[in-house]
């Protein structure tokens, strides 16, 4: 298993000292949820500089207006030579298809990627990988291992995003309070829980306010890249826990998995947790 980072570009080298081998950004204006977006020419110098595989997130919904910009920019993914693009919208299947690209898609639609039937649909129209979704178990990730031979993407560490809204609510709430917005998040508190709203360009991001940490199933799970995203980690930490799932994966010693526990706690999200869905009787 590959250690896949979500990160800022000043970064790589020093991650990819401890461990890491592939790194997602954003593609600036075509992303979502992602603190790093990168112009088409930074990520050339980047492919260019760093020996490291390199995903691009295209994950955001696609207007017909952005369609012609969006096929020169995917020319230009193309001919860099980038390792895959995550993408959301299934407009970028289509012109991958199209233009006849060869660069790689990684089906990332989010809540969706959830059962094997449609990862081999996916794989069949030419989707090397996909992003497992991280509302399922690690019975129903190894059942969609065991049935795909879909290259597959997993989150094992980092605040999860749990929902966007193309709204932008933390300027709107600031406006209705008659204040300036200062910065581009705000933490909140609900039920005695913390969420983190983060204001963007294209709308506001939804994240759960403690990290996931999967370290739990990692000498369990049987995925291509596990991905991990120092998103709010504080730097030190972060690279403190990358450098203990890399000992993790090439060891799976089960004192490294207390180790990372201390670290980040014990959120493990829906690894053991089953979604049940329940249709209220109306009274």
């Amino acid at each position: 298993m590959k250690l896949a980072v979500v990160t800022d570009s000043v970064n790589i080298l020093e991650y990819k000292k401890i461990g890491a081998e592939a790194f997602i950004f954003g593609l600036k204006n075509y992303s979502s949820g992602y603190k790093n977006e990168l112009t088409i020419n930074e990520i050339k110098k980047i492919k260019d500089e760093n020996d490291i595989e390199l995903f691009i997130a295209i994950n955001k919904n696609i207007f017909n207006n952005e369609l012609e910009e969006l096929e020169r920019s995917m020319i230009e993914l193309d001919k860099i030579g980038i390792d895959g693009i995550l993408f959301y919208d299934l407009s970028i299947l289509s012109i991958k298809e199209k233009l006849k690209l060869k660069v790689n898609l990684v089906w990332n639609q989010t809540h969706m990627v959830t059962n094997y039937n449609t990862c081999n649909y996916y794989y069949n129209k030419g989707c090397k990988y996909g992003v497992l979704s991280s509302e399922i178990t690690l019975d129903e990730i190894q059942e969609i291992r065991n049935k795909t031979k879909m290259n597959l993407f997993l989150n094992v560490l980092g605040y999860q995003v749990m929902g966007y809204s193309r709204r932008h609510l933390l300027d709107n709430y600031y406006k209705s309070i008659g204040k300036k917005r200062n910065g581009n998040y705000k933490i909140i508190k609900n039920n005695n829980e913390n969420y983190i709203i983060v204001e963007e360009e294209n709308g506001n991001a939804f994240l759960y306010g403690y990290p996931l940490n999967g370290s739990v199933i990692i000498p369990k799970v049987d995925v291509n890249y596990l991905i991990l995203n120092d998103y709010f980690f504080d730097k030190e930490l972060f690279c403190k826990t990358l450098k203990l799932y890399k000992e993790l994966v090439d060891t799976k010693k089960e004192k490294i998995i207390e180790e990372i526990d201390s670290l980040v706690g014990t959120n493990r999200g829906f690894f053991y947790k089953k979604t049940i869905y329940k249709v209220k009787k109306n009274d």
